[in-house]
């Protein structure tokens, strides 16, 4: 089960960056997704209008945007995945780049996402998660 949630985990990632939408049969209808508190977008958002709500409003702010991800750390107990990354690309408005490390805890539940909460201290994914650094 943990790597199969992993790869889950890793399938968001890699296929929004090939196509800039999260894919919505990796979500759960009624899945509910948190940015961090810092954030100008923090949210929630919830089900997959809620995914696509996401998107616009990541893409109002922000152009050429794509997750480089460097861990992913699996919490079979709780069926979560926390993430390990870099939200990267151009400040639409500025044209400056934006480089953004912060970590995703991602909650798995029947083989998709029913809860995506980010934060900006990896310690408190992790936290989030059950685990500890």
């Amino acid at each position: 089960m943990s790597q199969e949630n992993v790869e889950i985990t890793r399938s968001v990632f890699e296929r929004f960056n090939r196509n800039g939408c999260l894919p919505e049969e990796l979500w759960h209808s009624d899945a509910r997704l948190t940015n961090f508190r810092e954030s100008p977008i923090p949210g929630p958002y919830r089900g997959h209008e809620g995914l696509r709500e996401w998107r616009d409003d990541i893409f109002e702010v922000l152009k050429e945007g794509r997750f480089e991800v460097t861990s992913l750390t699996d919490a079979d107990e709780v069926n979560a995945v926390v993430a390990r990354h870099h939200l990267r690309g151009r400040a639409r408005h500025t044209n400056i780049e934006v480089d953004v490390p912060f970590s995703t805890t991602m909650w798995i539940r029947d083989g998709r996402v029913a809860r995506s909460e980010s934060y900006l201290v990896h310690a408190e994914a992790l936290k989030a998660a059950g685990l500890s650094e």
